[in-house]
């Protein structure tokens, strides 16, 4: 635990974060916070709860329980004394600890997803040069999660101006937060287009995919046709042959001394002839 100011205590461990948290009067169940996936505050009558979820590996949640009295705030992030000086004019007025434990957790959260943008465009910018259809709905999936969360993150910062909740008021820190606004309405621009990205760069590959299978298919078509074609001219003299083998007892012409010549003639023209129907069908 630490005591930054009289009214604001942080704690890393849970235990004692949900000590004092029952000491306030809290009696949610603060321990289901730390496994949701959301980003979300509750108002109560002497108190607001305040779940902000990042990308913090060791803990992606922090739990804020902010009041007049006392605020405390569970969470693995560093909280430099230098940034709650930047509030001193904030934090003399009456609740303004907690609208500057408030902001400096917000901007500690927009920092984590701006972190986890910078990954993934980096990720799709490599993609970009050597596309992997596989890893691409790996990221596209990361970076709409990423969208789904800065969205939240943008509607927690509405809602707290939208209702004038005490404990945050930024009209204490207007400037701080209106750039803070402004900022994560700037990232989430920038993921919304990275995410219209991704998808150009599928629709890219399956361009470039399916116009490879059709030249593959025409080229498979093409040797059809030409086996095909091969297939019949071949048939031609098989057929004759054939024809006059059978028969040769009933074909008294093949004993004419020109008889096998001109059958042999009339195979070959009937090849030719074969062979320039098949060209001008551009099958050979």
């Amino acid at each position: 635990m630490q005591r930054w100011e009289n009214l604001i205590l942080t704690f890393t461990d849970f235990e004692e974060f949900l000590k004092e948290a029952r000491s306030m009067g809290v009696v949610e169940d603060l321990r289901q916070l730390t496994s949701l996936d959301v980003i979300f505050f509750e108002k109560h009558k002497n108190y607001m709860m305040l779940n902000l979820r990042d990308y913090d590996e060791e803990e992606p949640n922090n739990i804020l329980i902010l009041s007049r009295d006392k605020n405390i705030v569970y969470t693995r992030k560093q909280i430099p004394k230098n940034e709650f000086r930047m509030f001193s004019l904030t934090m003399q007025k009456p609740y303004g600890e907690s609208t500057a434990l408030a902001l400096i957790m917000f901007k500690k959260g927009l920092q984590s997803y701006f972190t986890r943008f910078d990954k993934i465009h980096s990720e799709i910018s490599a993609l970009e040069d050597h596309f992997d259809l596989e890893k691409i709905s790996e990221t596209s999936n990361r970076m709409r999660k990423l969208i789904d969360k800065v969205d939240d993150f943008m509607n927690v910062l509405i809602g707290v101006e939208e209702r004038r909740v005490r404990e945050v008021n930024t009209s204490y820190a207007g400037y701080d937060y209106h750039v803070l606004t402004a900022t994560a309405t700037h990232l989430l621009d920038r993921c919304r287009n990275t995410s219209n990205r991704v998808k150009d760069l599928r629709s890219e590959y399956e361009m470039k995919s399916s116009q490879e299978l059709n030249k593959r298919i025409e080229y498979l078509t093409d040797v059809m046709k030409k086996l095909t074609a091969l297939t019949l001219i071949l048939m031609i003299p098989n057929i004759i042959a054939s024809h006059y083998g059978m028969n040769f007892k009933y074909m008294p012409e093949l004993l004419d001394p020109f008889g096998y010549p001109l059958t042999i003639l009339a195979s070959v023209l009937a090849v030719v002839v074969a062979i320039i129907i098949f060209k001008k069908k551009n099958w050979l």
